[in-house]
Parts: C-alpha cells; sequence; structure tokens
C-alpha cells in the first residue's frame, strides 16, 4: 500500500476512477485514528506522517485524530492520513474528484412487484 499526501490521493483517486471506467470497481474507506491506532502506527513506521498526530483543543480537552482514507482498485492499493485542521480542504477536493466520476455511477435496476389480490 503506497502512502501518499492528501493531494497526491486525490489525483491518484481520479486516475483510479478513470480506469474503472472500462472494467473494474474502486472502493475507498474512511477511518477515524483513535489513539491506538496512532500507537501502532508508530510502531510500525518509525516516524509517524504528516497529519499524524492527534490535535488537544485546550478549551475543553477536546481530542481530534486525524482521518485515514483507503482507496483500492483490483490489486492496487493507496492510502493517506488526513489532519484535523486540514479535513474541510480534503473533503472538497475528495467531492471535486467524486463529482467528475459519477456519470459512470448505473442506476440500480427495480422491478415492479406485483402484488397478488385475494378474493
Amino acid at each position: 500500500m503506497r502512502e501518499l499526501d492528501p493531494l497526491a490521493f486525490t489525483v491518484e483517486l481520479g486516475q483510479f476512477y478513470e480506469k474503472s471506467k472500462t472494467t473494474g470497481n474502486v472502493s475507498v474507506t474512511m477511518k477515524r485514528m483513535t489513539a491506538t491506532r496512532l500507537i501502532k502506527a508508530s510502531k510500525v513506521k518509525k516516524e509517524m506522517p504528516k497529519g499524524g498526530d492527534a490535535v488537544v483543543n485546550n478549551d475543553n480537552q477536546d481530542i481530534q485524530y486525524p482521518c485515514l482514507v483507503r482507496a483500492t482498485f483490483k490489486n492496487q492499493k493507496i492510502s493517506t492520513i488526513v489532519a484535523p485542521e486540514d479535513i474541510t480542504k480534503f473533503q472538497n477536493a475528495y467531492s471535486t474528484v467524486i463529482r467528475a466520476y459519477m456519470d459512470t455511477l448505473k442506476k440500480k435496476d427495480r422491478s415492479k412487484k406485483v402484488k397478488k389480490t385475494s378474493k
């Protein structure tokens, strides 16, 4: 799995969606990092990537954790960690990519069920 910065992640995600127009599908997952996940990630990697630290607001001791975003297409996997202060910027870029490739979505085929009338 390739670890990318959030901007490169959205560019690569756009390429995944472009490739999926012909065949395959793209799966995107988002998770909120918790204290235990941050500890596990820091044990795996000697240094945390940018945005990998928790932010503490001193006014009411509210802890804001970063967000882990992963995307897979066939056997290619990419991921990024988005800092709490950059989440709105990332959401805007992510929604732009989603809107750009929404035309490839297929409408769900719903068949109408015929109700039986009893006499």
